[in-house]
């Protein structure tokens, strides 16, 4: 052998090791954990069904990027609701007030995706929402919307008769009976979607709600005709913003 030879291979084995490393990259899955909160926060609005998580991904081997997140919710009856994300915040810093308060800064993402990595994990709000709900719900509101541009067009839209009118007491009626929270367990189920290869582990979560939750909740149906006024006519004078009744129920890992 020569000793150009000899070189040659020597410099390959070098590569061996980098080479193996490089094919396990490439063929392993990334491993992704699912951590959050001690609770979730869930209501009942204009938006109808809410259910918000504060969220955190640990992710092992490769990189990823989540393009859709959803949550899968069943009720021990069966009945299973499916809540998509349509909003993402994250905490950037704090601020100190004039009066020595904490105050959080938060971004909202413009797009909805999250990039998952190694070496760091990032807690983020995720406010979710029901598609079907959303869809159905832009129905009466096209509705609403073109009767308002035919009152206007012929000179007879007159605000506080509108807001009695037909098109407003069809919303009025789909928004509160789609109000779908029972008392008991539910099993929560998050699931993620990415265009690379992944592993989900402890994405399940259960969470009860007891007969005074309910009842409270319920109580968001009154808000709903005068959050709608305010959507479309704005704020009277001194009038603030709907107090809505929040839920605040704790996690816990379902047991295997």
């Amino acid at each position: 052998m020569k000793l150009i030879d000899g070189i040659a291979i020597l410099g390959a084995l070098a590569w061996t090791p980098h080479l193996f490393s490089l094919i396990k990259s490439y063929f392993t899955k990334s491993k992704v954990t699912t951590i959050t909160a001690r609770t979730a926060e869930i209501g009942f609005t204009t938006f109808g069904p809410v259910f918000n998580l504060n969220l955190a991904f640990s992710t092992e081997y490769k990189d990823i990027v989540a393009t859709d997140l959803k949550v899968y919710l069943k009720h021990s009856s069966g009945e299973e609701i499916i809540f998509e994300w349509q909003g993402i915040k994250q905490n950037v810093g704090k601020m100190t007030t004039q009066n020595d308060g904490v105050m959080p800064l938060e971004r909202e993402h413009s797009v909805l995706a999250i990039k998952l990595n190694q070496s760091q994990i990032e807690e983020r709000f995720i406010n979710l929402q029901t598609p079907s709900f959303l869809k159905a719900k832009r129905k009466y509101e096209e509705k609403v919307i073109k009767q308002i541009t035919y009152l206007k067009e012929e000179g007879k839209y007159h605000e506080d008769d509108f807001l009695r009118s037909l098109e407003m007491t069809d919303l009025y009626s789909f928004n509160k009976h789609a109000f779908n929270w029972k008392e008991g367990e539910y099993t929560t189920t998050i699931k993620i979607e990415s265009p690379d290869d992944f592993i989900l582990t402890d994405n399940v979560r259960t969470f009860y709600l007891t007969p005074v939750d309910i009842e409270k909740l319920t109580k968001n149906k009154e808000c709903l005709e005068t959050d709608y006024r305010i959507q479309l006519l704005g704020k009277k004078a001194g009038e603030s913003d709907v107090k809505w009744e929040w839920l605040y129920p704790e996690l816990h890992k379902k047991l295997t």
